[in-house]
């Protein structure tokens, strides 16, 4: 892991740097899309590295024992064992292919492949955003990473991605209800004591650089809701990014909704704060996506972005190419591939507080 965190410090990009510093007018235009449409992307640190397998190690405990000794005696050798570890990158590679036809039509509204591209990168933020949260090797796709959720569920059994079943934090449910029917001071009091407690759970319970926050939209709406019950701004306030566009924060932690799936409609982190019946759509509080009067639960995510805990590696920059006629000159042809992998290098990098009742 030397050489991955060795690059880190001049090598790690994330998708603001490649929109503000590509010279390559097609990237820059590709890279603000995906920022445009909210992709996860924006958030995470990528280092460049050739190679489609990344060893490393990380320590999820035997840390060295330290040996306290009186004058004038020997020292004592001590070491500590940390565990191995190995991800993948995966691959997306799509090709956009226009009739020569209608780029050359003089009569066109909207530039056939500019438009067929915008609507590939709207997709490919609702999929990536989706599998960043979602996607598992069980029931998912298998072509691609190991979401989050499940690697936080996995630390209660197998333990193969370094996060400590700590991390994964009942709320309370209705210990912790922030319906707008169940609210109480007490209520509320409890869900931001957890919610304080998922922050210290990825190193950051005073907030910190790095870290972002991942709520729907109602679970945004309703954070605001308890902090103006509670009589404070709650460590809630507004800033803005390095585009000039308002970013909500809370103890200086960036807020961000993940938004919706592919279908433009399924929120990916579920939830919808309707009271309990036919039209709750979100979490059982197990923290199981379920339908009806069980789900009016939701969930809350926190990651830890940075060398030291969670960030990504490509085998080169994202690759947006104008492959020009193809097929003996009857299309143009755009490709767009990208290998890409997540690497965990603490066991403090993520978190989620499940069992929030919202409906």
């Amino acid at each position: 892991m030397a050489g991955a965190q060795g690059l880190f410090s001049t090598n790690a990009y994330t998708l603001a740097d490649y929109a503000l510093n590509s010279n390559q007018p097609l990237i820059q235009r590709v890279t603000m899309s995906l920022i445009d449409y909210g992709n996860v992307l924006q958030d995470i640190p990528i280092i460049n590295k050739k190679t489609l397998i990344q060893n490393g190690t990380r320590f999820e405990g035997n840390l060295p024992t330290v040996n306290w000794t009186p004058l004038n005696s020997e020292g004592v050798t001590t070491k500590g064992t940390p565990t191995a570890y190995q991800e993948q990158a995966y691959i997306v590679r799509n090709y956009i292919d226009v009739d020569k036809f209608l780029v050359e039509d003089e009569n066109q509204i909207v530039e056939p492949r500019v438009l067929q591209t915008q609507a590939f990168l709207k997709a490919y933020t609702y999929d990536f955003n989706t599998k960043f949260f979602k996607n598992d090797h069980a029931t998912g796709d298998v072509n691609s990473f190991v979401g989050i959720r499940a690697r936080i569920d996995d630390a209660a059994s197998q333990n193969r991605y370094g996060v400590r079943p700590e991390n994964k934090i009942d709320a309370g449910g209705a210990a912790a209800d922030i319906s707008q029917a169940g609210l109480t001071a007490k209520t509320g009091g409890a869900f931001l004591e957890m919610l304080d407690l998922l922050l210290w759970s990825v190193d950051a319970d005073n907030g910190g650089p790095g870290v972002v926050l991942y709520m729907n939209d109602y679970m945004r709406r309703r954070l605001n809701f308890v902090v103006r019950f509670m009589g404070t701004s709650g460590g809630l306030e507004q800033t803005r990014d390095q585009f000039d566009r308002v970013i909500e924060t809370y103890k200086g932690v960036p807020i961000r909704d993940p938004g919706v799936r592919a279908d433009q409609t399924t929120r990916i982190l579920a939830g919808n704060a309707i009271a309990a019946g036919a039209g709750s759509v979100g979490e059982t509080a197990a923290g199981v996506d379920s339908t009806g009067a069980s789900a009016n639960f939701t969930s809350i995510y926190a990651v830890n972005y940075g060398e030291s805990h969670f960030f990504g590696w490509q085998f080169e920059p994202l690759n947006v190419q104008d492959m020009g006629l193809v097929y003996n000159g009857a299309l143009y042809r755009t490709l767009i591939d990208w290998a890409v992998g997540l690497i965990n290098t603490s066991t403090r990098s993520l978190g989620r507080l499940y069992d929030i009742k919202i409906g």
